[in-house]
C-alpha cells in the first residue's frame, strides 16, 4: 500500500471560499414585533371564535329538531318517503356555513361549545317531564325519579326507566336519531350508580369485619367527613385522641335535659287553653269510679284484697279532701288536673309488683282525665304529647343508662355499643334511642362514638387475635404488598381515616358531582354522536 501524503491531498482539494458560501445562503428575515403580536392575538382569538361558533351550532341543533316535521313532510312530498335526509342536510349546511366563516368544526373548542349549548338547551327536560307526570297523576316516587333523571327513586327499575326517559328526550331534542343512544346512557347511569354504591357498601362491610368495629362506625366516619363542621371535628378529635371520652356522655345528658325542657314547654303551651276554662267540673263521675272500684275489691264491706283496698281508701281520702276546696279555684279543669297528678303520685309510690292496686287507681285516674276533656278538649292533646315525650325520655334513659342511678362506666359502655348491631344491643334498639336523642336534643353524638370506636390502630375484639394470621396468610400468597394491605384493612384507625377523608372529598366535590349528575346523561349521547 502506497504511503499517504497529506500535503499532496490538501493541495488537490478545492479551496473553500467563505464569502461565496455565504452569498448562496438565503437568511430568514426576523419577524417584526407587530407581526409577533398579530400572531399571538390570532392564536388567542381563534379558540374563542371556534367556541362561539360551536355554541351557535349547538343552538342550531335544537332549532333543526324543531323543523323535523317540516323536513319529513318535504321529503315525503318529493317522493323520498319518511326520511330525515333533508334534516341531515340542514344540519350539515349550518356546519358548512360556519366553516366558510373561518370556524374549524374539528377543533376541540368548536366541539366543546356545541356540546355545552346542546346541554344547556336540554337542561329543563327532567323538570318538564316530572311536571307532566305529576299532572298525569303519577306517584310522587315516579315524579321524583324523573325530576332527578333517575338518580333517586323507590327501586332500580323505576330509576333506570326515568333515566332512559330523560336521556332519550334530551338527546332527541338535539338530534332525533340519537334518542336511542340517549335512552341507553340515561338508563345505564342509575344502574352504574347502584353498582358503585353496592361496591362501596361491600367494602365497608368487609373493613368493618376485619377491623372488628362493624360497618356502622365506618359509615358514620364517612358521613361526618361529608357533613363537615362540628360533626367532622367531633369525629377527628375522638378518633385521634384529642377529646375526653366522657365529653360524649355530657352531650348525651345535655340532650336528654333539653328533651325534658321541651316536654315541659310544650305542656305549658298546650295547657294554656285548658287554664282558660274556669267552669267548675262535676265531681260525681269521679266519686262513682271510686265506689265502683271499691265494690270490685270488697265483699259485703270486707276487703277481698287488703292491699288494693288500702290503696283505694287512700285515693278516696285525696278526692274527699279536694272536694272540700273552693270549686271556683280547685274544681276547674286546671285544678282537677292537679288532683289527677296527686292521685298519680300515690299510684307511682306503690311497688311495681303490686299490679292490682296500680290498675285500680288507674281506673280513677282515667275517669278524672275524661272529666277534664269533657269541658276542655285541648287537654287530650296536651296529655297525649306529654305522654309520648315521657315515653321517649324513659326509653332513652333506660336503653342508654342516662339516669342518675347509673354509673358513668355503664352509660359509656351502652353509648359505645350503639356502633354495633347484635343481640347485646337488641339489634338496633339502642341505635334507635340514640337517633331520637340526637334528633330531639340537637347535639351530634354518633360522630364522637364512631371516632372512639376507630381510635385504635390494632383490630378490636376477636379480630385482634386473627388479624396477624390474616396478614401472614396474605403475605404468603401475595408477598409484602399483600401483607401490608391486609394489615391496613384490619386497622380501625387507618380504615377510619380513609372513610373520613373519602367523605371529606365527597363534600368538597359535591358541587361538581351535582353538575355532572345533571349533565352527564345529556352529554353522553351528544359525545357518542360526535
Amino acid at each position: 500500500m502506497a504511503n499517504f501524503d497529506p500535503d499532496a491531498y490538501l493541495a488537490s482539494a478545492p479551496a473553500f471560499d467563505p464569502d461565496a458560501y455565504l452569498g448562496t445562503a438565503k437568511p430568514k428575515a426576523m419577524p417584526t414585533r407587530g407581526e409577533l403580536l398579530k400572531q399571538e392575538a390570532s392564536d388567542f382569538i381563534a379558540p374563542l371564535g371556534n367556541l362561539a361558533a360551536g355554541a351557535v351550532r349547538g343552538a342550531g341543533s335544537l332549532g333543526a329538531t324543531l323543523l323535523v316535521p317540516w323536513d319529513i313532510a318535504k321529503d315525503a312530498a318529493a317522493g323520498k318517503g319518511v326520511t330525515l335526509e333533508s334534516n341531515r342536510a340542514r344540519r350539515q349546511a349550518m356546519t358548512d356555513a360556519l366553516q366558510s366563516m373561518g370556524a374549524d368544526p374539528e377543533s376541540l373548542a368548536f366541539k366543546g361549545g356545541k356540546i355545552v349549548a346542546e346541554i344547556a338547551g336540554t337542561a329543563a327536560v327532567p323538570g318538564v317531564l316530572a311536571g307532566g307526570a305529576k299532572v298525569a297523576g303519577a306517584s310522587p316516587a315516579v315524579v321524583n325519579a324523573l325530576r332527578t333523571a333517575g338518580m333517586s327513586g323507590p327501586n332500580l327499575a323505576t330509576r333506570a326507566a326515568a333515566g332512559a326517559a330523560t336521556g332519550a328526550t334530551a338527546a332527541g331534542m338535539v338530534n332525533p336519531e340519537d334518542a336511542g343512544i340517549g335512552a341507553a346512557f340515561g338508563a345505564a347511569l342509575p344502574v352504574a350508580g347502584a353498582l358503585a354504591k353496592g361496591a362501596v357498601a361491600a367494602g365497608r362491610n368487609i373493613a368493618g369485619a376485619t377491623t372488628g368495629v362493624g360497618d356502622e362506625a365506618l359509615r358514620t366516619a364517612y358521613a361526618s367527613g361529608k357533613a363537615g363542621g362540628a360533626q367532622a371535628q367531633s369525629l377527628r378529635e375522638n378518633m385521634r385522641g384529642s377529646a375526653s371520652m366522657l365529653d360524649v356522655l355530657d352531650d348525651a345528658k345535655a340532650n336528654l335535659a333539653d328533651i325534658r325542657a321541651a316536654r315541659s314547654a310544650a305542656y305549658k303551651q298546650n295547657m294554656a287553653a285548658v287554664k282558660a276554662v274556669q267552669k267548675p267540673l262535676d265531681m260525681a263521675p269521679i266519686d262513682k269510679a271510686l265506689n265502683d272500684s271499691l265494690k270490685r275489691f270488697t265483699f259485703k264491706g270486707l276487703p277481698k284484697d287488703p292491699e288494693v283496698f288500702r290503696a283505694l281508701k287512700s285515693t278516696a281520702q285525696i278526692v274527699d279532701d279536694w272536694k272540700k276546696l273552693p270549686p271556683s279555684e280547685y274544681h276547674t279543669p286546671e285544678g282537677i288536673d292537679a288532683l289527677k297528678q296527686q292521685i298519680t303520685a300515690l299510684r307511682n309510690r306503690l311497688p311495681i309488683e303490686d299490679r292490682a292496686s296500680r290498675a285500680a287507681i288507674d281506673n280513677v285516674v282515667n275517669t278524672v282525665k275524661r272529666q277534664i276533656e269533657s269541658e276542655a278538649p285541648e287537654y287530650a292533646k296536651a296529655m297525649k304529647d306529654y305522654h309520648q315525650a315521657s315515653e321517649l325520655i324513659d326509653e332513652i334513659s333506660r336503653s342508654l343508662s342516662l339516669n342518675d342511678r347509673a354509673s358513668a362506666d355503664t352509660a359509656m359502655r351502652k353509648l359505645q355499643s350503639v356502633m354495633r348491631n347484635n343481640v347485646n344491643t337488641n339489634y338496633g334498639a339502642r341505635a334507635n334511642a340514640m337517633q331520637a336523642l340526637e334528633d330531639q336534643g340537637g347535639r351530634n353524638i354518633t360522630s364522637a362514638l364512631a371516632g372512639q370506636a376507630l381510635n385504635d390502630w390494632m383490630p378490636r375484639g376477636i379480630q385482634r387475635a386473627t388479624g396477624a394470621g390474616l396478614s401472614l396468610g396474605a403475605g404468603s400468597i401475595g408477598g409484602l404488598p399483600a401483607a401490608a394491605g391486609a394489615a391496613a384493612m384490619s386497622s380501625p384507625r387507618l380504615m377510619g381515616e380513609a372513610a373520613y377523608l373519602t367523605g371529606t372529598g365527597a363534600r368538597v366535590a359535591a358541587p361538581l358531582i351535582q353538575a355532572l349528575r345533571a349533565g352527564t346523561y345529556r352529554a353522553a349521547p351528544v359525545l357518542a354522536a360526535q
